[in-house]
C-alpha cells in the first residue's frame, strides 16, 4: 500500500495551484513553488511535497510519474473557489483517493468520532495492525494527524488529539464532494446515497442528501427512490 509520504499544510496546496496552469510543467515553477514551502529546510523536503502534491491534486492518480498538470477534477475546483471553500474539498480530495488515508479514518470514526481526544498512541497499534509495514504506518499516520491539525480540524494537546470544528458544506460544497467521491472512491457514475462511508464523511456537517439529491435532479445527475434505495447516477 502507498504511503502518505508528506504532511500536506492546505496554503501550501491551494498557492500551488494557483501559481499553476493546465499543461504546464511543474518543475518550471519550481523556485516559485519552492518560496510557497518557505517553511520547509533543504530541497529533498521540498521535493517530496511537491511529488506528494502532484500525486493528489495536479495530475491523474494513475499518472503520478507525469511532468504537467493535467486537466483533471479537483485541481479545476479549487481553481474556481476562494481558500477558505476551498480547504474542505482538498481534504475530501486526500480521503477520496488515498486508500491508507481511508485505513486510518476508519479506526478514527470507529473509535473516536465520538470522544473529544483522540488517542494516539492506540490509534498508532491498530496501524501497525492493519498496515503490517511498520515503518510506512508510522510515519504515514504521522503525516495524516498534522495534516488534519494543519487543517484545523484536530489540535494537538500532548500527546494525544482533540478534536476543532467540523466542516460545514454546503449544497454547491456537496455537489462538488459527489463529484469526486463518484470519480475515484467508488469509481462509477452511480451512488448509492444509502451506502456512503461514514469514515470519509463525518469530518464533515454535510446538508440533507435526499434533499439535494431531489432538488438537483435532472441537473447534475438522475435521481432514483425507492424504498430500500437512493441511487444518483452522475452527468
Amino acid at each position: 500500500m502507498k504511503g502518505f509520504d508528506r504532511p500536506l499544510k492546505p496554503e501550501w496546496i491551494y498557492k500551488t495551484i494557483d501559481i499553476l496552469e493546465v499543461g504546464e510543467t511543474i518543475y518550471k515553477k519550481r523556485d516559485q513553488i519552492d518560496d510557497i514551502l518557505v517553511e520547509l529546510d533543504g530541497k529533498t523536503g521540498k521535493r517530496k511535497v511537491i511529488t506528494v502534491m502532484g500525486r493528489y491534486f495536479l495530475k491523474d492518480i494513475d499518472n503520478s510519474r507525469g511532468r504537467k498538470v493535467t486537466d483533471n477534477l479537483i485541481f479545476n475546483m479549487v481553481k474556481e473557489e476562494s481558500f477558505e471553500r476551498a480547504k474542505p474539498l482538498m481534504l475530501f480530495n486526500l480521503l477520496v483517493k488515498a486508500p491508507i488515508l481511508q485505513k486510518f479514518s476508519k479506526e478514527i470514526y470507529r473509535n473516536y468520532s465520538n470522544k473529544d481526544i483522540i488517542d494516539a498512541n492506540y490509534l498508532r497499534e491498530k496501524a501497525y495492525h492493519n498496515i503490517g509495514e511498520r515503518d510506512i504506518a508510522r510515519r504515514s499516520l504521522r503525516n495524516f494527524l498534522n495534516t488534519l491539525v494543519d487543517f484545523s480540524l484536530i489540535e494537538a494537546e500532548g500527546n494525544n488529539y482533540a478534536w476543532d470544528e467540523k466542516y460545514q458544506v454546503d449544497e454547491g460544497m456537496m455537489v462538488n464532494f459527489l463529484n469526486l467521491y463518484s470519480k475515484h472512491y467508488v469509481d462509477s457514475p452511480q451512488i448509492s446515497l444509502l451506502d456512503l462511508p461514514k469514515h470519509i464523511f463525518f469530518y464533515f456537517e454535510i446538508p440533507d442528501l435526499m434533499k439535494l439529491a431531489q432538488k438537483y435532479n435532472n441537473v447534475h445527475w438522475n435521481y432514483v427512490r425507492r424504498i430500500n434505495a437512493a441511487l444518483i447516477t452522475m452527468k
